[in-house]
């Protein structure tokens, strides 16, 4: 079922839509499988996007954003894919989900031109002499308040700490990028330690504003670990559950809560 109306989505049958409708300008939404779920929250507008829930049993998770999606998000069997509050897309966004694996990503991102994550090569890869499989598919988590840079390029078991910054052109795969870090390059490094950034544009800054903004005394990009941090192997572990409504119960309970340090990694 192609769905290219909002309303479209209170008629569907083999699937489910709950919360509240989206807008919809130049995108689809469709629904191949079966048992799928989309939830959105008010303030969901979708713009020249596209929706493919491609296989069965899938979760796909819109939260409020004072800016609009800009996203291809292609779901296949059993996936979870959760968008947080409030991101920014500067161009499409790419989202390719399968085997079984999620994607989590947090609160007020920035996201550059041409950005993709991808839980799966596509294709699987043996060892010629055991051959035996070599490349599974890995879940991606991606905290609050990080600036991926444009052609970044986010990949298997990609875990990234709130505050970070992935830089332009960078290929992270398989890494923990820490908290108020700066990685970049293909292949991947760390170019600083101990930074943060602050969502103000610099395209338009005078000569007095770059010497007001040369120090920034607040601590509001500065993630810690707290009781309330989240082990992402217990958040993986809920989100693989077979039971679709457990998975809903602990998005709602752990996901929505408004915690600054939840997706704290060292």
């Amino acid at each position: 079922m192609q769905i290219t109306n909002p309303n479209e989505l209170l008629e569907l049958k083999d699937n489910e839509f709950q919360g509240e409708l989206p807008k919809l300008t130049n995108s689809q939404i469709n629904f191949r499988g079966k048992n799928n779920i989309l939830i959105c929250e008010e303030n969901v507008h979708l713009w020249n996007s596209r929706i493919d829930f491609n296989l069965d049993n899938s979760i796909l998770y819109l939260s409020s954003s004072i800016h609009d999606y800009s996203v291809n998000i292609s779901l296949h069997n059993d996936n979870v894919c959760y968008i947080g509050k409030n991101n920014f897309f500067n161009g499409k966004t790419i989202f390719v989900l399968s085997e079984s694996k999620n994607i989590v990503l947090g609160d007020d991102c920035l996201i550059s031109y041409n950005v993709v994550f991808r839980v799966s090569d596509g294709h699987p890869i043996y060892n010629k002499n055991s051959k035996e499989r070599m490349n599974y598919a890995r879940s991606i988590y991606a905290g609050d308040h990080v600036w991926f840079g444009q052609n970044a390029m986010i990949f298997k078991g990609s875990r990234i700490g709130s505050g970070s910054i992935i830089g332009a052109g960078s290929v992270v795969s398989n890494k923990t990028i820490p908290s108020n870090t700066t990685y970049g390059g293909a292949p991947l490094k760390l170019i600083r330690q101990d930074s943060f950034w602050i969502p103000h544009s610099v395209h338009e800054w005078s000569q007095e504003d770059i010497e007001k903004m040369s120090h920034y005394d607040k601590d509001l990009f500065i993630y810690e670990n707290d009781e309330k941090t989240l082990d992402l192997d217990s958040v993986e572990r809920e989100l693989n559950s077979s039971d679709m409504e457990d998975v809903l119960t602990y998005i709602w309970s752990n996901l929505l809560m408004p915690n600054k340090n939840r997706f704290y990694l060292k």
